[in-house]
């Protein structure tokens, strides 16, 4: 399970020109000012769950949450630089740049790793006593408190200097299992574990709506959207064990269309 959640940091810069940006210029007109679109984040930006092809060296897939928004909206640019394995402090070193000052919409899935995602999912899915998964789940909600805020936090403000008026999104996590004492899933935590987990995801999720709300940027709470689909349920709309890396745990393609997708639409309001 270790070698399953190893994070993969292979990603190259992805950017899609709308059809619209590649035609001539049409006549002036009072429409809208143009959309142009960064996404920012982590695995569950890139869509690594959503079966992106590994031999390309990309690990974004075309089924993310970004990339279903700009096809559905056809944004005049479209920019992902979400990189499976991203820390905060990593998408302020090396994503955040690519904003730049006529960004309109920027979009943020980052904080899992700095609370250690996939050791802890390791420890929890092998350890042999619950005790071991509760300490690092415990490590993991520490982090999440401390440590995930501010790195969210200084992710915004690069943004804000990029990019004054641009909007702010920042899309949160799913809780990964179906609460209940029941699961046949092979490889699941059992169900002191799960609950833990789906705990910890809660306190991210808390932090870092705390930590957007402070800074001028709006969070989009994803768990509600997903209730009904975690690992566990008759229809889970997370990648369970036993699949490979880096799909393991991460939302489906299923799960970008209709959990991210959804809440990032109701969320989102252009100038």
């Amino acid at each position: 399970m270790r070698r399953l959640l190893v994070p993969l940091l292979t990603c190259a810069l992805l950017v899609v020109l709308a059809p619209a940006a590649l035609a001539a210029p049409a006549p002036a007109t009072a429409a809208a000012a143009p959309i142009r679109y960064v996404a920012l984040g982590d695995s569950y930006a890139a869509g690594v769950g959503a079966r992106p092809d590994p031999a390309t060296g990309d690990w974004r897939s075309t089924a993310s949450y970004p990339a279903l928004w700009a096809a559905r909206h056809d944004p005049a640019s479209f920019v992902s630089v979400a990189c499976s394995g991203a820390t905060s402090g990593e998408v302020i070193a090396r994503q955040v740049r690519t904003v730049s000052a006529d960004t309109t919409l920027v979009t943020i899935t980052v904080g899992g790793n700095d609370t250690g995602f996939g050791p802890v999912l390791a420890a929890c899915s092998t350890a042999r006593d619950d005790e071991t998964c509760l300490r690092a789940v415990r490590g993991g909600e520490r982090a999440a408190r401390w440590v995930a805020p501010g790195g969210l936090i200084s992710t915004i403000v690069g943004v804000r200097l990029q990019a004054p008026g641009a909007t702010i999104l920042v899309l949160g996590y799913p809780r990964l299992f179906e609460p209940g004492a029941d699961c046949d899933v092979p490889g699941v935590p059992n169900a002191v574990r799960r609950e833990a987990l789906n705990r910890a995801a809660d306190t991210l999720d808390a932090a870092l709506a705390d930590a957007a709300g402070r800074f001028r940027g709006r969070f989009v709470d994803v768990r509600a959207a997903f209730a009904g689909h975690g690992i566990c349920s008759a229809d889970p709309w997370i990648t369970p064990p036993p699949a490979s890396a880096p799909a393991v745990y991460h939302p489906t393609a299923q799960g970008y269309r209709d959990g991210y997708l959804p809440a990032f639409e109701a969320a989102v309001t252009l100038p």
